[in-house]
């Protein structure tokens, strides 16, 4: 594999177990063949602390910022997995930016992991936040136990596994040296661990003057009364634990309080210790007998006087045979080789989970019919999605809807909601995807992309969100099919013909667009998306369908998108002015919004329309004013028609040549005009609340008035 790790520190073991745990666990990982890069924060405590430079099991580098991490973006993206670590600093930050950029599988190491949840429950997100941990696709834990499940139920993990603190069993060896102390402690200060320690050898010092005692570590305040008898050593490097610990005749175990309440949190120091086969006294928490047997391979203190007993009654040949049974489970049990071989497995293990199909939705999983579909719909609860939403459910196929409700309205789909085969979804698909997608909760075999605005009043203003729609979320949706083996079917425009001048539009007409116009964000970013699309397919990456949708109307469009039909209509029923910009010569060709769904679909299924874009619309042309005069007769309105001045980039013609269509899909709309604008009507009468609010234009769609419109009500 191809591993990146952003740590809290690789180079310097000053004042953290992070350093040492790391160095442990990666150089066994890398002697199972992997390759590994660790990007460590450059802080000035670490960078004039650094015990190693140079490590020859992995690849170290340093970033300054967030913002300068994004040198590193290509080798985040291409790692087969990212793992981010506990006290990164900005590490939510941090874990955003990696869940969006890699490819490949992210897991989240706590070194801390009661620390962590502690922080959580007091909103306290310096280095996690809860909305990143379901898209860590695993949850590495320091501690095991009853928490993991925890992590799984209360912060919907996907999976969390218990990667213990590992040592390098070649590094800590035992030594054959004099004792120098009765019992020593190697720790950095903490305020929850101190109370421990001054029970558990500060005041046992106090009580046996002739006995020798010592403190290893640093950032100890300068206010702790240490008896004569205790020896403060400030930093110890790693290379001097192991005769620390072979001249101690026993030393000392101290677990931060929120690790005791939670248990199965053993420290660092705790194996190192025994990896060097020095007898350990310990405090008391759950789990800890599950790691070590008591009395044969470690002795557990609660109080003063439990520690006095030891230090005083034992035996020099008992201790060390405690010291050399500790040793033998470390060896057994515990050392780096059986960490990697266990970060090794829930890798494998999580990268599986995305090609695995499991349960579809928490409801009740009906039975599932041979080669039944499994759809997911981007942009599900808009105008056309909802109704693709419908037609998929009604031929047997399971549907997942995700929308980020910029534009889709959730009236939409509520009535598909009561049918097992649905679930929705709240999801922007510029993001990374949350992990029952991406991770192979589900296996899709079909993705209809319609996600993104587009109505010119909607998609222009957030021009750069409705660019990045187009391209990222298509790439991310392109990724997913490939993962998947699915076909992908991209909805694209009549607007990468821009302002034709070619009448009608075939798909070989390469278009007249500005790049630069109010349109551009969505006349180009479906260009840029049909780009990436088509190189998809090339490169057989993934199975792709593109069509051309133009105008299209009817039911459950928005009264306030801007588009000709829906003004039109909005306006003759409240009795308002309608504005025709332009004479009103200006033509469209309108479809109703049925045939279209029966096009898209037989596009998705055809094996013959691969390699090129389909038009879907209805080829009969009309001018907007005609649209209006029928519209007003339709409706019995009294609205008056002003005109006035067309806006920037408006399509002058719009005509669908569907000649492919109907040769490679046997398809071509069916509903009438007459027909389709009577039922969009009676729709918009029983949606009345949400009419009388509008006051809109017609005969050009995203002018100016409507944009500010748009906004003031936002």
């Amino acid at each position: 594999m191809k591993v990146v790790v952003l740590g809290l520190s690789l180079s310097s073991s000053w004042g953290n177990g992070h350093a040492t745990t790391f160095r442990a666990l990666l150089r066994a990982f890398a002697a199972r063949g992997h390759d590994i890069l660790f990007l460590e924060r450059d802080v000035p405590w670490y960078r004039k602390n650094r015990d190693i430079a140079d490590p020859a099991y992995c690849r170290l580098e340093y970033y300054g910022s967030v913002e300068e991490l994004k040198a590193w973006r290509a080798p985040i993206e291409q790692a087969d997995a990212v793992i981010v670590g506990s006290y990164v600093p900005d590490g939510a930050e941090v874990g955003r930016y990696v869940q969006r950029t890699a490819r490949g599988i992210t897991a989240f190491y706590d070194i801390d992991t009661p620390v962590t949840l502690a922080k959580l429950e007091r909103g306290d997100t310096e280095y996690l936040s809860p909305d990143l941990i379901p898209d860590y696709d695993v949850y590495l834990s320091f501690t095991g136990g009853p928490i993991l499940e925890r992590i799984e139920r209360e912060y919907g993990s996907p999976a969390a596994r218990a990667l213990y603190c590992s040592v390098d069993s070649e590094a800590y060896p035992a030594l054959k040296l004099p004792k120098r102390w009765d019992l020593t402690y190697l720790g950095t200060y903490s305020e929850d661990r101190q109370p421990t320690l001054e029970r558990l050898l500060i005041e046992p010092a106090r009580r046996l003057p002739h006995l020798r005692f010592a403190v290893a570590g640093p950032q100890y305040p300068e206010g702790i009364d240490w008896p004569d008898n205790v020896e403060r050593i400030d930093h110890l490097p790693p290379a001097e634990h192991p005769s620390f610990y072979a001249a101690s005749r026993y030393t000392l175990n101290v677990t931060r309080a929120d690790m005791i309440a939670a248990g199965w949190s053993p420290s660092v120091r705790l194996f190192e210790a025994a990896a060097c086969g020095t007898p350990v006294i310990s405090d008391v928490w759950d789990g800890i007998g599950a790691l070590f047997e008591p009395d044969r391979e470690i002795l557990l203190a609660q109080s003063t006087a439990e520690v006095i007993e030891r230090l005083s009654e034992s035996s020099a040949r008992s201790a060390e045979k405690i010291g050399s049974a500790a040793r033998a489970r470390i060896l057994a049990a515990h050392s780096a080789v059986h960490r990697a071989r266990e970060l090794e497995t829930y890798l494998v293990d999580a990268t599986a989970a995305r090609r695995k199909p499991i349960a579809f939705t928490p409801k009740e999983q009906p039975v599932m019919q041979k080669d039944q579909k499994i759809a997911l719909v981007t942009g599900g609860s808009g105008f056309i999605g909802s109704h693709i939403c419908e037609a998929l459910l009604a031929e047997g196929a399971r549907v997942l809807c995700l929308d980020n409700f910029l534009t889709g309205r959730r009236e939409n789909i509520r009535h598909l909601e009561r049918d097992d085969r649905f679930e929705l979804l709240d999801c922007d698909v510029i993001d990374r995807l949350p992990f029952r997608i991406r991770g192979g909760r589900t296996r899709f075999t079909h993705i209809y992309h319609l996600a993104c605005a587009a109505s010119p009043p909607h998609y222009q203003a957030d021009p750069e969100h409705t660019m990045l729609t187009n391209v990222v979320g298509t790439r991310n949706m392109l990724h997913l099919a490939e993962q998947n083996g699915a076909r992908l079917l991209l909805t694209s425009t009549s607007e990468v013909y821009g302002d034709p001048e070619v009448h009608p539009q075939s798909e070989d007409y390469r278009g007249w667009v500005s790049c630069t116009g109010p349109r551009a964000c969505y006349d180009e970013g479906k260009r840029a998306a049909e780009t990436l699309a088509f190189d998809y397919l090339r490169n057989a990456r993934a199975e792709v369908r593109v069509a051309r949708i133009f105008n299209t109307y009817g039911p459950r469009m928005r009264p306030d998108d801007g588009r000709v039909v829906s003004n039109v209509i909005c306006q003759a029923l409240a009795g308002e002015d309608i504005t025709i910009y332009g004479d009103g010569a200006q033509t469209r060709s309108f479809c109703y919004v049925s045939d279209l769904v029966d096009g898209l679909i037989r596009l998705m299924d055809s094996d013959k329309a691969v390699g090129f874009p389909v038009n879907l619309g209805n080829p009969n042309e009309l001018t907007v004013s005609d649209l209006v005069d029928r519209v007003l007769a339709m409706t019995n309105s009294r609205s008056r028609v002003i005109h006035t001045e067309l806006p920037e980039d408006d399509p002058r013609r719009r005509k669908p040549d569907i000649g492919r269509a109907r040769e490679l899909l046997d398809w071509e709309p069916k509903v009438s005009l007459q027909q389709g604008l009577e039922a969009t009507i009676a729709w918009f009468r029983q949606e009345g609340d949400i009419v009388e609010p509008w006051r809109g234009v017609a005969g050009a769609e995203g002018s100016g008035a409507e944009r500010r419109l748009i906004q003031a009500a936002e």
